[in-house]
């Protein structure tokens, strides 16, 4: 009788075990498979994408030695996506490395959408949402790092500005002068649809 109970739980636990394993297995492979590569943002964001094609982000493998080049702590800053990255070809510290894998916010639909592409899996970098995620790189000990400032270097990799610059006077040119100015989000043509 207690022999039984105790193959049946070690036959549970086995059980419960290889199913944890299979959902983590599961997991990475989903995590994997959310990247797209920068190529596929050069279409929509030609500036940006031309912007970091030429800055140290994009060339930052060049960087490295063969020895480096198989050192997960090295690629972690230096190619953090290239390893779970699957078919999509990404090198350096891509926009994804920053803004998060973009195969369910790319869709143009979601991208229009602020608060939409937010919860897709867009990253939000407003305000002081960046630090943390450029000090995880560039904040650290290193004999071989620079003295770094956050704002220099923000303003060093600026690939946004002028992109945003150029979409808000399309807006506001399709809208006309004394236009209503209502956020062009999904949300908020929800919201203002069934108002009152």
């Amino acid at each position: 009788m207690i022999s039984t109970i105790l193959t049946r739980s070690a036959l549970c636990l086995v059980r419960c075990t290889a199913a944890a394993l299979l959902l983590c297995a599961l997991a990475t492979t989903a995590r994997a498979s959310d990247l797209m590569g920068a190529e596929s943002c050069r279409a929509c964001h030609a500036e940006a994408y031309r912007i970091w094609s030429e800055s140290p982000h994009a060339h930052a493998t060049e960087a490295l030695d063969d020895k480096q080049r198989r050192s997960q702590l090295c690629l972690y800053c230096h190619s953090r996506d290239e390893v779970r990255s699957g078919q999509a070809l990404v090198r350096g510290v891509s926009c994804e490395t920053c803004h998060g894998g973009g195969r369910f916010y790319q869709a143009d639909v979601v991208m229009r959408d602020k608060e939409l592409s937010h919860l897709f899996g867009l990253a939000d970098l407003s305000g002081t949402n960046s630090g943390p995620l450029c000090l995880s790189c560039h904040g650290g000990e290193q004999s071989h790092m620079k003295a770094f400032d956050l704002q220099t270097a923000l303003t060093r990799i600026d690939h946004w500005t002028a992109d945003r610059a150029a979409r808000k006077s399309q807006s506001h040119a399709q809208q006309g002068p004394h236009a209503l100015h209502i956020p062009n989000t999904q949300l908020a043509r929800w919201l203002v649809a069934s108002a009152p």
